[in-house]
């Protein structure tokens, strides 16, 4: 969403940081989902997908951008001067996806044990 905010609606790139970051937005969902799945029963496993849905498709967003960018022509908050390997410049938001993920899940992780997840899950019934 960050890239559309210069080019569709003029906002500055300093501005357009502050309504949308995906380095803020993606741990307090993560922390909302982790609570959720703690209450309702559920197990690590449904943080680690939900941790890699989270981070892969934020990360499929900024390589849009990147892709919007580099082939299109349109200055976006992606646009870095003289950059020459738009290739390399993806594959990185490939691997940041991943570490991402293995973060995110961390981070719900945490939340999910001080939430009570897993006596729930244990318990084998939700409240």
């Amino acid at each position: 969403m960050r890239f559309l905010l210069q080019p569709l609606f003029q906002i500055p790139q300093d501005q357009g940081t502050h309504w949308v970051s995906l380095t803020i937005m993606l741990p307090i969902i993560m922390l909302c989902y982790s609570v959720r799945v703690a209450l309702k029963g559920g197990t690590f496993r449904d943080l680690l997908a939900l941790a890699a849905w989270l981070a892969l498709s934020g990360m499929l967003f900024v390589m849009l951008g990147i892709a919007i960018d580099d082939f299109a022509g349109v200055d976006t908050y992606y646009t870095v001067p003289g950059e020459s390997n738009t290739w390399g410049h993806m594959l990185a938001h490939v691997v940041e996806g991943v570490i991402l993920t293995l973060l995110l899940w961390g981070i719900g992780s945490v939340v999910y044990l001080v939430a009570g997840g897993r006596k729930r899950a244990s318990a084998g019934s939700p409240p």
